[in-house]
């Protein structure tokens, strides 16, 4: 793959949008620090300083207007390197299409559409460039959802082929990115990009010189995640994973044996009052990296062919109380992790156990997580066709904040007004759940 930091940026294009005021939206102030700081990375040396008129900034676009044809425009002639990056609040439409909110951007789920940038209108900017590398930053909310319909940023078939694209999602499909308050921080930043920077800019001990975006990747979340921050996504095709994104500011101070991590509390181990080991019984995993190496192989390339390692590990993190584990490993067992990484529609035929499933979902929410809740709910409304417990758990993960399980309440509603119940895929069992759900930041 091309190496990032020696090339000629002339050929490159990158595009950075963040929205941080907006009429109908509450703002989100750390959506502009996250986005003057991604500026600096790529016009600083650590990530090969990008030629200012080679990075096109729009900041706070109020509305859409001819912002998809420029977006076109601007990454068509891009030959080496094509980069897209969004920070602001992520919504989603009617048909689960991803939104990035602009400023005048509706709540309305009917005009999200046409009042923000799809991400379908994003894809096709990509499709339009012959760039060698193309790659997608997205720190918003139900980010996933880029890569749930068709994530390929590669050219159609009558178009070249890119040899490589990079897809980094700051949530999943129907989860939330979080963010600093001002409280936190005098310039609160968004979390993944915060971490991002901070990873580069503070350097990587114990790896190369040059640090590729698949270990980038890796490193961020498994912080995010040792922090308790929401687990990110990543797409990668071909070789993306290995391209050179950003020199190690680390590495020549760096022992060749030293594991990469960003800076985190130090491992313990038992010990008697003296320091000396309590006893020879091995420790219990690190949850954390267990999640972690979970999620990195589930965000790889391959990771429907190795389905069966990833749910042993996600396995092992819900057993040890991992709420996001429980829930992932619910996915995994229904059958819609398969359906997404092969690029198929959920449905009848996709294999699931529903009782396994439910059984995750329903220990997730009584960890405290509102994505478990909402999942219940959509199980309850797609496979059992049970509208009382589906509602149930939409209005349980809805008065949390989780707005996709707002608009599936909503939805669901409207269909019984007029006398249509929902697709139900199969019947079961019924039990009674219970739970509670915190709240945090999120855009």
């Amino acid at each position: 793959m091309p190496n990032a930091l020696d090339r000629d940026f002339s050929r490159s294009r990158a595009v950075l949008i963040g929205t941080w005021d907006y009429r109908h939206l509450r703002p989100v102030p750390a959506a502009e620090h996250s986005f003057q700081r991604m500026r600096g990375l790529l016009t600083g040396p650590l990530c090969g300083s990008w030629p200012e008129e080679r990075v096109s900034l729009v900041p706070n676009r109020a509305r859409l207007g001819e912002l998809p044809h420029e977006l076109v425009l601007g990454l068509r002639d891009a030959a080496d390197v094509a980069l897209f990056y969004y920070v602001g609040h992520g919504q989603y439409d009617n048909d689960d299409r991803l939104c990035l909110a602009l400023g005048d951007s509706s709540p309305d789920p009917v005009l999200r559409t046409t009042t923000s940038l799809t991400f379908d209108a994003v894809r096709l900017a990509f499709r339009a460039s012959k760039a060698a590398t193309k790659i997608a930053i997205l720190d918003c909310c139900f980010a996933g959802l880029a890569a749930s319909q068709d994530g390929r940023l590669a050219g159609a078939d009558d178009m070249p082929r890119s040899p490589g694209f990079c897809l980094l999602m700051a949530s999943g499909e129907f989860s939330t990115a979080w963010f600093e308050n001002t409280a936190e921080s005098p310039r609160p930043q968004t979390y993944f990009t915060k971490y991002l920077a901070d990873l580069i800019e503070h350097g990587v001990p114990g790896r190369p010189a040059s640090l590729a975006l698949g270990p980038i990747f890796q490193d961020v979340a498994h912080a995010l995640v040792r922090d308790g921050k929401p687990p990110p996504g990543s797409r990668f095709s071909d070789h993306a994973a290995e391209f050179v994104f950003a020199r190690n500011r680390a590495h020549p101070r760096a022992e060749s044996s030293q594991r990469s991590s960003l800076p985190g509390p130090a491992r313990r181990t038992r010990s008697g009052p003296t320091g000396a080991p309590a006893d020879s019984s091995p420790l219990r995993p690190d949850v954390g990296d267990v999640y972690a190496a979970a999620l990195a192989l589930e965000g790889g390339l391959h990771g429907v062919e190795r389905l069966a390692e990833i749910e042993a590990l996600y396995r092992t993190a819900a057993d040890l109380g991992q709420p996001d584990a429980m829930v992932r490993l619910g996915l995994v067992v229904e059958g819609r992790t398969r359906s997404r990484l092969r690029g198929e529609p959920f449905g009848e035929n996709s294999g699931g156990d529903i009782e396994a499933a439910m059984h995750w979902y329903r220990k997730a929410a009584a960890h405290g997580s509102v994505v478990g809740a909402f999942c219940l709910g959509r199980l309850y409304e797609d496979q059992l066709g049970d509208t009382s417990e589906a509602m149930k758990w939409y209005e349980t993960a809805a008065r949390d904040g989780h707005h996709g399980a707002r608009a599936a309440l909503d939805g669901l509603r409207d269909r019984l007004s007029r006398g249509l119940g929902p697709l139900t895929h199969s019947a079961s069992f019924k039990e009674n759940p219970h739970s509670h759900h915190p709240n945090g930041n999120r855009p």
